[in-house]
């Protein structure tokens, strides 16, 4: 039975959006569903095509650092024997930078290959295969989340020997409540309904997810379909409950996962649905459905309290209040971050005389906010400005809360970590 975790991906890679559409008009389209939706901070997503826009984000800079550095960064803090960092070009340019300056030599890059195999199966199956993950559970991170600083306890999770896959998910009050995210459903965590969101790291054996896929004949890998659904905005209207279907009700399976949930907890969950409520999920019954259904032994808790796991760089909002916390607080809500603005003192340079992208990264960005009608965040040389805080009005009152109330957030955790250390 394995013990801990002891390899781990970084994915760094992410969906060709604009195979059948402008990605300009579907980030608009989102845009318009989340202020409809009441979001607190409607943001434009970043999304990707093959075209102007096929660097991905992990790339951007974030005061003046590259993204995935944070990554690699927060992963190099482990005892993980060897880390693959699956993405595009400019991913594997700044792995071979990144990882021969800090000397660490348990970071293989991986392509993520080309555009048709833009998927998340696609990239983690390449990272588990990159690192010579058979048939075990392995660390996945996302490559969009900088400001993680936690993850020795999740690479020692005492659950890891077992499960196939173990989500400790994102809550509003144990992670960041400040934060602009909308939350969907809930989850009874040791007595008390936590409102909760999908996890932007996790733990988890591919090859079991490989096997369910052939076992069930789906029409799409089993890790797409749960990848794609766990927004509530960032997948075509009907996907999620068409892929729930078919993951737990067509061929029969419908009977199987009644009986594993329950016919009460069953009409709970259709009440729920019929009045619009957020759904309590219910660890055991959970696991029960997935277990009869697919065959996975999935794991629900959230015992994570570490606010960089929510904190994903989704938009322009994201990355312009991340960017603006970290100048503003520095190593208080992120400990490296003088290290990491030293390295890219050294490196960042070099990156900009060999990849066009790093030349022009002032240029882009600020072509992103001004084709949505916003201020530009690099005016006349100054440096970064963040635009959501300009001016005195309800946007800039409520950007200034929610970076202000995140960075105490992000403090309070840290003060807290180091004392539970030093009492260890």
């Amino acid at each position: 039975m394995q013990e801990k975790i002891t390899k781990g991906i970084i994915a760094a890679g992410y969906n060709n959006d604009g195979a059948f559409w402008p990605i300009e008009d579907k980030a608009v389209a989102q845009y318009e569903k989340e202020v409809v939706s009441g979001y607190d901070f409607p943001s434009h997503v970043f999304l990707r095509d093959t075209d102007r826009h096929r660097v991905t984000k992990s790339n951007f800079l974030i005061a003046g650092i590259p993204m995935i550095w944070y990554g690699m960064q927060n992963t190099s803090r482990t005892d993980l024997e060897r880390i693959s960092v699956v993405g595009d070009e400019v991913t594997g340019a700044n792995v071979e930078l990144f990882s021969g300056f800090i000397e660490d030599s348990r970071f293989e890059y991986c392509f993520e290959g080309p555009p048709d195999e833009w998927k998340a199966s696609g990239t983690f199956r390449k990272g588990f295969r990159s690192v010579g993950a058979e048939d075990e559970m392995a660390l996945i991170l996302m490559g969009d989340v900088p400001l993680i600083t936690s993850l020795d306890g999740v690479v020692s999770d005492p659950d890891v020997g077992n499960y196939d896959a173990v989500f400790d998910l994102n809550s509003r009050t144990r992670t960041n409540r400040h934060w602009p995210r909308r939350y969907h459903a809930k989850l009874l965590h040791k007595g008390r309904p936590l409102y909760i969101k999908e996890p932007n790291l996790l733990l988890g054996n591919v090859d079991k997810f490989d096997e369910v896929t052939a076992k069930l004949g789906l029409s799409n890998h089993l890790i797409d379909m749960v990848y794609s659904g766990r927004k509530a905005h960032g997948s075509k209207k009907g996907s999620r409950r068409e892929s729930f279907e078919e993951l737990f009700a067509n061929d029969g399976r419908w009977w199987t996962t009644l009986k594993g949930i329950g016919p009460i907890y069953a009409l709970q969950l259709w009440n729920s649905k019929r009045r619009g409520n957020p759904p309590l999920i219910l660890p055991r019954k959970a696991y029960d459905a997935v277990n009869d259904s697919l065959g996975l032994k999935v794991l629900f808790k959230a015992d994570n309290h570490d606010p960089g796991t929510l904190e994903d760089i989704d938009g322009l909002a994201d990355w312009a209040f991340t960017w603006d916390m970290l100048e503003r607080a520095g190593d208080s809500i992120y400990p490296d971050f003088s290290s990491l603005k030293s390295h890219a003192a050294n490196l960042v340079p070099e990156l900009r005389r060999e990849i066009e992208f790093y030349r022009n990264f002032e240029e882009y960005m600020n072509s992103l906010f001004k084709g949505y009608g916003l201020l530009e965040p690099f005016v006349g040389g100054r440096g970064f400005r963040n635009p959501f805080t300009v001016g005195n009005n309800d946007t800039s009152e409520k950007a200034e809360g929610i970076i202000t109330r995140s960075v105490r957030r992000h403090r309070s955790f840290i003060r807290r970590r180091n004392l539970l250390d030093r009492l260890r």
